[in-house]
């Protein structure tokens, strides 16, 4: 069984799904696309967008479904995949527990081996049950027994977290804190997938996911901090020159490529014993580095993310483990004076500390254990 499990996404924001899709099916065969999800019962240009959404995934061609009851007399196998698209969960469902194509996806996947991409609803049909998209979508066809495929290790799923506007967030969080001290769910943004081979289960993606336990609510974000080795020098520098060159030039003017590589130079050979890649769901998407100082303080050095990875709270997720693990010394940091940067680390429990002329530094200071007397 292998299980592609998407966000909701489309296009650039699903590229390594679509990667994954690829290095898994026989390229040789069509791909069975199922739009039953779509509320439009003529699925009007359901497979002109399948087949451009599709157009890197190499395959013998697209053959679309508009009911379920055509599945019923077909040989599953003799498909590369079968691909689930989005639209209203319940009436995705309904259609397919009526028809009895319910049960031959099930067997496909869990007994003939099937490879099965889900979009959105096309994703959530296989939790535990679809009582996570009750915010969501609307059960206009009066499901009653809205139980799902249940592979996901009991989880419910609900897609499209957080990449809608803060009100349809706080509505779908406030839902699931309650509905999870019942049962747990995931809940994934647009551009993460979860992949399922087998009895593993792996996430995928570029922003954090979140599950959802006894009331609970835990962000994922499966980020590692990779030691640095030579291998990553040009990947750092490009990283540190498109964080810094605006500050850089805003300091000491037009950016000097042949300067900056020597100082870099001079830089990494300084600091690469105690610098990292940091690597989220399996993809280096930036830099980071600490230096333990002579006074017993520890200073947070860089801290940078490529541009498609920025806004997401990763630079501010990173920080926040680095405050925690060396809360017991003094932790130092600066930043450029027109970074505004500094807000967050106030936030954070930072004091000003001193500045240079391009620089403001600030000071975290230790915590301090009580000492209970006797």
């Amino acid at each position: 069984m292998k299980l592609i499990l998407n966000g909701g996404g489309d296009g650039k924001q699903v590229e390594s799904a679509r990667k994954l899709l690829n290095s898994l099916i026989d390229h040789n065969k069509k791909i069975l696309y199922i739009p039953l999800a779509w509320v439009d019962p003529t699925f009007s240009g359901c497979l002109e967008f399948m087949t451009n959404e599709l157009s890197d995934v190499n395959s013998a061609g697209i053959e679309m479904i508009t009911s379920a009851e055509e599945i019923i007399n077909k040989n599953l196998n003799e498909y590369a995949c079968i691909y689930i698209g989005g639209g209203n969960t319940y009436k995705l469902l309904s259609e397919l527990k009526s028809s009895g194509t319910f049960e031959k996806i099930k067997n496909y996947l869990i007994n003939e081996d099937g490879i099965v991409y889900g979009g959105s609803a096309g994703a959530i049909i296989f939790g535990k049950d679809l009582d996570s998209c009750n915010t969501d979508d609307d059960n206009e066809v009066g499901l009653v027994d809205n139980s799902g495929f249940d592979l996901i290790n009991g989880y419910s799923l609900l897609c499209h977290y957080t990449s809608r506007d803060e009100e349809r967030t706080e509505l779908s969080k406030k839902y699931l804190l309650e509905l999870s001290k019942t049962k747990p769910i995931y809940a994934i943004p647009e551009e993460d997938t979860i992949y399922i081979d087998d009895d593993k289960i792996e996430f995928l993606g570029r922003r954090p996911y979140y599950e959802f336990r006894e009331g609970v609510m835990t962000m994922n974000n499966t980020f590692q901090l990779v030691p640095y080795t030579d291998k990553y020098y040009d990947f750092v520098y490009e990283v540190k020159k498109n964080a810094y060159r605006k500050y850089v030039e805003e300091c000491w003017g037009k950016w000097d490529e042949e300067a900056q590589r020597e100082y870099f130079k001079k830089f990494i050979e300084a600091y690469k014993n105690s610098a990292y890649i940091i690597r989220l769901n399996n993809q280096d998407i930036g830099f980071y580095n600490d230096e333990q100082l002579e006074d017993g303080s520890y200073e947070v050095g860089n801290i940078c993310i490529k541009p498609e990875f920025q806004g997401q709270g990763l630079g501010t997720m990173i920080l926040k483990e680095k405050l925690e693990e060396h809360k017991e010394q003094d932790i130092k940091i600066q930043f450029f004076k027109q970074n505004p940067v500094g807000k967050l680390y106030e936030r954070l429990g930072f004091v000003p500390n001193g500045e240079t002329q391009f620089h403001y530094q600030m000071i975290k200071p230790k915590e301090i254990k009580d000492i209970k007397v006797k």
